[in-house]
């Protein structure tokens, strides 16, 4: 026999809601909770596809030849050759924000030392970034995607799981375009702090 936890009437078995005060059940949590999809290799991989949208089988075959080689290194061109852009564009925004506080670092290091920006060794340290993007831009997105994917599944009800996949995931040209923007103003700024302190 169970009663209502709110004002302590009887309850009929299987009921969602108290009859006498309209608070819900214990019946009602337990099937919205049973509502929730399990998070399952099958459907992880259909959510996935969702989530990255129209290139997801080049980046299901570069995850596959992380998890064959049992390493986090897969080469991407897009990531080496357009690094400031392909983070925001692939909605990366941790990873974006990190790959300027390392530019603006970098930056001030060289006017701190004094190291001419048109020198080798700044040459070198950017294309050192670059390739470090390119390297491991395929696996960093594979744990941003997966994590993405789970929290999704997790928080949502069924119907909702489609939607959120496709409005979470995917590209923004908008990202890519702002995050252009706020890269140029931090030069900029960084460029206008280092000449002050030379």
């Amino acid at each position: 026999m169970a009663f209502c936890s709110k004002c302590g009437t009887q309850l009929m078995p299987e009921v969602a809601f108290c009859s006498a005060c309209g608070a819900a059940t214990i019946a009602s949590a337990q099937s919205s909770q049973s509502a929730q999809p399990s998070v399952t290799s099958a459907n992880i991989d259909e959510a996935l596809e969702i989530f990255v949208g129209k290139n997801y089988e080049y980046y299901k075959r570069k995850w596959e030849i992380i998890v064959q080689n049992k390493s986090h290194i897969s080469w991407n061109w897009a990531a080496f050759f357009f690094v400031t852009l392909w983070m925001p564009y692939r909605k990366m925004y941790l990873y974006s924000f990190v790959y300027l506080s390392a530019l603006i670092i970098e930056t001030l290091f060289e006017y701190a030392v004094k190291i001419p920006h048109t020198s080798i060794l700044s040459y070198a340290i950017n294309i050192a970034i670059w390739v470090i993007v390119g390297l491991y831009g395929n696996y960093w997105y594979k744990l941003r995607a997966e994590k993405r994917v789970r929290e999704i599944i997790a928080t949502n009800t069924p119907e909702r799981v489609q939607i959120e996949l496709a409005r979470q995931g995917g590209t923004s040209i908008v990202a890519a375009i702002g995050y252009t923007i706020l890269l140029l103003a931090a030069a900029v700024l960084v460029t206008v702090v280092g000449e002050q302190h030379e």
